[in-house]
């Protein structure tokens, strides 16, 4: 069973990383400079960031999802339990990813 203070210690870095997630959101909303005269090249490359942005986005919305999920579940007392099979997921894995929803595939199938 996973003790208060490691809790506790997932709680704050998962806040601590929800607040640079929201920090690289707002740096890559930032409009750009537009670029006197721009060429082919430079409207190439102004495409090719704004799909790379994009994707860059999307990433950071989703783990932000993933965090506010997993500090709610702090808050109702269910964190760490696996959404699929409802088993705990080891200190060792919550401290690589605290936002993890279900065991690694490779770990649900080690008890089956």
């Amino acid at each position: 069973m996973l003790d208060q203070s490691f809790i506790q210690a997932m709680a704050e870095r998962l806040r601590q990383e929800r607040l640079a997630i929201l920090a690289d959101i707002e740096e890559i909303k930032k409009p750009e400079l537009p670029v006197d005269n721009p060429d082919e090249g430079d409207l190439a490359e102004d495409s090719v960031e704004d799909i790379l942005q994009g994707s860059s986005l999307t990433v950071l919305k989703n783990l932000l999802e993933k965090i506010d999920r997993a500090l709610a579940k702090i808050k109702d007392g269910t964190y760490g339990r696996c959404e699929a099979t409802g088993r705990e997921i080891p200190r060792e894995v919550l401290t690589e990813e605290p936002w993890i929803e279900v065991l690694p595939p490779v770990m649900r199938h080690q008890a089956e």
